[in-house]
């Protein structure tokens, strides 16, 4: 299958902010595709000019990471950068409650990502089940 000169010029685009966004982060592929929950090669294709284009998940998720505009990254208009909220308040650079406490729930942490959506899923509501109180 022959792909049309717009199209390819319009995937030349997209890698290529995909690229820009990466570095201006100053995140390597692999840390992108850690980021992104991908193999680092799945992020290689995206900036290859012949390789893969990300889907809409995907691409919401890379302009997150990044710091970018989904619009920007996504089509190449509006702002690039996402606004800085500002606040009164200092805000935690990461909640401490949400990391592992010990190496059994790291473990547990680990494989858990490891788990298809559906596999999750039905884990979390067996954990919820074993609550203490619930009946």
């Amino acid at each position: 299958m022959k792909v049309s000169s717009d199209a390819l010029d319009e995937r030349l685009e997209l890698a290529s902010r995909i690229r820009s966004a990466r570095r201006a982060a100053k995140m390597s592929q692999t840390a992108l595709a850690e980021r992104v929950g991908v193999t680092p090669s799945a992020a290689a294709q995206w900036e290859h000019p012949h390789g893969t284009s990300p889907g809409l998940h995907r691409l919401q998720a890379i302009a997150s990471a990044t710091g970018v505009t989904f619009q920007w990254l996504a089509i190449g208009s509006g702002e690039r950068r996402r606004k800085q909220i500002q606040t009164d308040e200092a805000v935690p650079a990461l909640k401490l409650e949400v990391f592992a406490h010990d190496s059994t729930e790291e473990t547990l942490l680990q494989r858990f990502r490891t788990l298809s959506p559906r596999a999750r899923q039905l884990l979390s509501g067996f954990l919820d089940e074993l609550k203490p109180g619930r009946r």
